[in-house]
């Protein structure tokens, strides 16, 4: 009993944990974006990046006033521009590129602006067959930092700062999409929490009007199955309709309905007016869709690469829900008898919809 006590409030503090991090988490994801076309011997592009991001790498914000003004970022242009020179550097077919960086300008994009780098490399190999990309930008700052990088049709995601070789007009990396996908699931704690409120009573279901333990393990695999599914089904349809153009909407609103989802299904855990949880994953799931949809908008890839990188970050989204469910799961149904049991499910649903609550604000007021 005592260790099955600790395991249930060592799983309610791990998602108190999971709810707080998403706090800080509830921002667009930190992205750079390197665009570059093969033109015989020369690279030719542009590197797209945050000015909020800079500002944390190198202190653009003189004043401190929390703005960092065009005037400082002129002053700081010999700063940015050795920066973005010592962490990066091109290859063509495994022998280096001489890089050159043109006058910067500002552009707005979809989540505030950034500073805009013209890129140009002259390299030996002509036409390069692969390009060597060896981006190290920010990854100090913010581990969950993103390189997109683009290069004559091929796509590739760099995390680590590890080079990354592309294949010239090699298009998108299936598997790439689906460590993306994995990744995505695991570090979007808004979807991981809607997750585990979705599980948590599948030990405990309400027979003839009165709630009570599960009697086997297959029974409950087989509600979560049903939930699971209608998840995947109703982000998968949105997921499509948005990352094709069918339907899009706005990021704030996206982002603010997914924390009003995990606030209705936390509460249904404590009132349990809909039992048909199935239910509930779709029709909450449809908005988890767009949310999902907004990680591939944000790669900028072009049209012929849309099918591939679906079909792997769906597949990495599923793959990574699926393991949770397999680490969650049995440890809930071994201590679905205990008052530890029951204490997690009020106080850890309690716990997520006011984290939610909390989520639903800042990003409304974003």
């Amino acid at each position: 009993m005592i260790t099955r006590t600790i395991l249930a409030a060592a799983i309610l503090a791990a998602a108190i944990l999971v709810g707080s991090a998403g706090t800080a988490l509830a921002h667009k994801p930190s992205d750079a974006h390197l665009r570059l076309a093969v033109d015989g011997a020369r690279l030719e592009g542009r590197l797209d990046v945050a000015v909020r991001d800079l500002d944390g790498a190198l202190t653009l914000d003189e004043d401190g006033d929390g703005d960092v003004t065009w005037g400082e970022l002129l002053a700081s242009s010999p700063r940015i521009a050795a920066y973005l020179g010592d962490r990066l550097a091109l290859a063509a077919d495994g022998r280096p590129c001489e890089l050159a960086l043109g006058d910067a300008a500002l552009v707005d994009l979809s989540d505030g602006a950034y500073w805009a780098q013209p890129i140009s490399a002259r390299c030996p190999a002509a036409p390069a067959e692969a390009v060597t990309v060896s981006y190290r930008l920010l990854f100090d700052v913010d581990a969950q930092h993103r390189g997109l990088v683009h290069v004559a049709g091929a796509t590739a995601i760099i995390r680590d700062g590890a080079p990354a070789r592309i294949a010239v007009g090699g298009g998108a990396s299936f598997g790439a999409f689906v460590k993306e996908g994995v990744w995505h699931i695991w570090i979007g704690m808004d979807h991981v929490l809607f997750l585990l409120c979705l599980l948590l009573p599948a030990v405990f279901p309400r027979i003839a009007g009165r709630a009570r333990p599960a009697e086997s393990l297959r029974g409950v695999a087989g509600e979560v199955l049903e939930i699971v599914t209608a998840f995947t089904l109703a982000h998968s349809i949105t997921l499509v309709i948005s990352a094709v153009g069918l339907v899009q909407l706005p990021s704030r609103v996206v982002e603010t309905a997914i924390a009003i989802s995990v606030v209705a299904a936390a509460l249904n855990n404590l009132v349990r007016a809909i039992d048909a949880r199935w239910a509930v994953a779709f029709a909450l799931g449809l908005l988890h869709g767009f949310g999902f949809s907004s990680v591939l908008l944000d790669l900028g890839l072009p049209s012929d690469q849309l099918i591939a990188s679906l079909l792997g970050f769906n597949a990495g989204v599923e793959l990574g829900q699926l393991a949770i469910v397999v680490a969650v799961l049995p440890a809930l149904y071994w201590i679905r008898r205990t008052l530890a049991y029951r204490a997690l499910l009020y106080a850890g649903s309690g716990a997520a919809a006011v984290i939610a609550t909390m989520w639903t604000f800042q990003r409304w007021l974003a």
